[in-house]
């Protein structure tokens, strides 16, 4: 992997977001959207039931997955816009490796959520007085990183549907994170869901971010355990993806794919 071509790429990234307004909306105006609606909603609920708690839960639970979400459609999204301007073959034609390819968009994905986790962060303080590093910066850091790992392996996957699939799931791209999103206990605890709808969320590092979150709220203190198992499944389920990712390559180039545009 050669650090320039990285470099390039993530250039190229910051050019495409810094002059298209939709790039710009997603990083600020949506997520502001979206924790306003739950941090008024919240308040309200608090009123109800008496219980500050609910307000810290699902603040929390907003901010942190903006991070996912974020780092997620950052991967197939910009992979479209190559296959929007028909860039795809004279991306493939350079030295550009897969590796390089995903690194750019990764850390550009990381820098857009770190942007607007600090930035949800200090509009819920502000509005809300409600202060996510209560939980310490250094956990917080860590749920964020593999919220951020997560969100690689969705966006890395997706991606891998579009080489083998072609624009047609595109769609993929920015709502497959949200088919997630019931199963990851974000709002709500795990043990509110079916015992069988329970079994499929220990399934995702999610609920075990999210679960831990609320750990960390209500009794400041971390549950390393729910942490490890985490990351290991982040692991594991980015070595797949990327696996995955290479061999839709290896396949579109094979079938001819990456010199039209893919219908």
């Amino acid at each position: 992997m050669k650090f320039y071509r990285v470099n390039a790429l993530i250039l190229k990234y910051w050019y495409i977001a810094s002059r298209r307004l939709d790039r710009v909306l997603d990083t600020f105006y949506w997520p502001l959207i979206g924790l306003l609606v739950w941090g008024f909603t919240t308040y309200y609920i608090s009123d109800l039931v008496q219980n500050n708690k609910v307000v810290d839960f699902l603040l929390g639970g907003a901010i942190l997955w903006t991070v996912f979400i974020i780092a997620q459609t950052d991967i197939g999204i910009y992979i479209l816009e190559d296959f929007w301007s028909n860039n795809v073959f004279n991306l493939f034609a350079s030295p550009v490796k897969n590796s390089e390819l995903l690194a750019s968009i990764a850390i550009f994905g990381l820098i857009r959520s770190a942007i607007s986790f600090l930035f949800l962060i200090l509009i819920a303080y502000l509005l809300y007085s409600f202060n996510l590093f209560k939980i310490g910066v250094l956990f917080l850091g860590i749920f964020a990183s593999s919220l951020i790992l997560f969100g690689w392996v969705v966006g890395i996957f997706v991606t891998g549907l579009i080489f083998r699939y072609g624009v047609r799931v595109q769609s993929f791209a920015w709502t497959i994170g949200w088919l997630i999103q019931p199963f990851s206990a974000v709002f709500y605890p795990l043990s509110t869901l079916p015992v069988w709808l329970q079994k499929i969320s220990m399934l995702l590092p999610t609920t075990y971010i999210f679960e831990g979150m609320r750990n960390a709220l209500s009794s400041y203190s971390i549950d390393w355990k729910s942490l490890i198992i985490s990351f290991t499944i982040n692991i594991l389920l980015l070595i797949l993806a990327y696996a995955f990712f290479d061999s839709s390559i290896k396949n579109a180039k094979k079938k001819g794919r990456l010199t039209r545009f893919l219908e």
